[in-house]
Parts: C-alpha cells; sequence; structure tokens
C-alpha cells in the first residue's frame, strides 16, 4: 500500500513573495486551489491507496475532507521537515509500505506524473523530482516509507542524493508537471501561462476574486 503525503502551508503569510503580484486575500485563496489541485492529482494517480496532508493552518482541514484525504495537524513549529517526518510516521503506523511525497503548490501535477514516478522506483530506494532549477526537490516517491530523510527546502536534491548508500538507489526523473512550484512572481507568470483553465488554480487566476473556500471537483 502506497500512501501520498502533502504538507500543505495556507493561511494569511502563505506565498509572501508573490505580494508585488497579488493581495494577501488573493494568495491565500492561490494556495488553497493549488492544494486542491494536487490533492486532485492524488486522487486520481492508480498508484496512491491513501492521502494523508499534513499542515498547521486549519483550513486544510476542510479541503482535506473535500478530497476524501486524511488530515494530519502539524504537531510542533519545527517547519517543512518535521512535518513530513510526522506524517511519515503516520505512514509507517498505518501499514504503508511506500510513499509519494508532494509539496501542496504544484499545480500543474497530474496522476500519471505520480504514476510514472512510482514506475520508477527501484526495489529499496528513491524517486527524486527535481525543481524547475534542478537544485529543489517537488516529488519523492521512496520504498520503504522511511528509506530517505526528507531534506527539502532550498538545495535539497544534493542533500537528498548525498544520502545514497549501498543498501538502496535513489533515481532523478525530470517531470515537468512537478516541476514547477509557484513562489515567485516568475513562477506565478509561468503558471499563467500553462494552467489548465478548468482547474481550481486556473479557475482563480482567471477570477481573483473567486470566493475564498475552494472545492474539489468530481
Amino acid at each position: 500500500m502506497i500512501w501520498a503525503v502533502v504538507p500543505a502551508k495556507l493561511g494569511k503569510h502563505s506565498k509572501e513573495r508573490l505580494a508585488p503580484e497579488l493581495p494577501a486575500p488573493v494568495r491565500e485563496r492561490l494556495s488553497r486551489a493549488m492544494l486542491v489541485d494536487v490533492l486532485a492529482a492524488t486522487r486520481k494517480a492508480a498508484g496512491i491507496a491513501r492521502t494523508l496532508v499534513v499542515s498547521g493552518d486549519p483550513a486544510a482541514r476542510a479541503l482535506s475532507r473535500d478530497a476524501g484525504a486524511e488530515f494530519l495537524p502539524e504537531s510542533g513549529a519545527g517547519g517543512l521537515n518535521a512535518s513530513v517526518e510526522q506524517a511519515l510516521g503516520h505512514c509507517v503506523a498505518a501499514g504503508a509500505h511506500g510513499v509519494v511525497i508532494a509539496m501542496g503548490d504544484l499545480p500543474l501535477l497530474r496522476p500519471e506524473d505520480i504514476d510514472e514516478a512510482l514506475a520508477a522506483l527501484p526495489g529499496t530506494g528513491a524517486v527524486l523530482v527535481p525543481s524547475a532549477d534542478g537544485t529543489g526537490t517537488n516529488l519523492v516517491a521512496a520504498r520503504p516509507v522511511d528509506v530517505l530523510r526528507p531534506c527539502f527546502g532550498p538545495g535539497s536534491l544534493a542533500r537528498h542524493l548525498a544520502q545514497e548508500t549501498r543498501s538502496f538507489s535513489l533515481v532523478v526523473r525530470r517531470c515537468a508537471g512537478a516541476a514547477l512550484d509557484v513562489d515567485t512572481p516568475d513562477d506565478l507568470a509561468q503558471l499563467r501561462s500553462l494552467v489548465d483553465p478548468h482547474t481550481a488554480s486556473g479557475l482563480l487566476l482567471r477570477d481573483p476574486a473567486a470566493a475564498p473556500r475552494v472545492t474539489v471537483g468530481a
């Protein structure tokens, strides 16, 4: 059984580097919309049995419920990697034998991107999907769940690769759908040019005055 783990940062302080382009209420709605799109991808991926959202933001609980995902509140203020480790522990306790970790701000992620990463997964090891600039890690598929210590953040791809030993293999696989995490105005411009207008993010960007509550489509 393979779980998806989706860490999410929502709330009024999310995506502050987009402030030159979007006011705070729209940034908050965009963060929710991107999470909705990621959860739609994990829900439709053939290889994912269950999805777990880990977040310190209460709004993520309702979005998780709407998407048929489980919600795990962050246990403390340890940051992204502490939250991922907490979620991985939950998956191990639930009997998962593998995991896909997908950041909650990948609005172009498709179900087939997840399934292709799982298809490339070694018997013991991980598939690392880098960010567009080739330095970060936007998605990880791993078996067993805790084979890799999470080291997300700037320069994370090198830190993940440095963990490889003779006992497990690491595979780097580029994927356009998982490459764009939206943090800067340049990222936002790229998203505007590529996003499906019928996704939650596409609808939000087309109508920034949309209601702040974004629900998951069928």
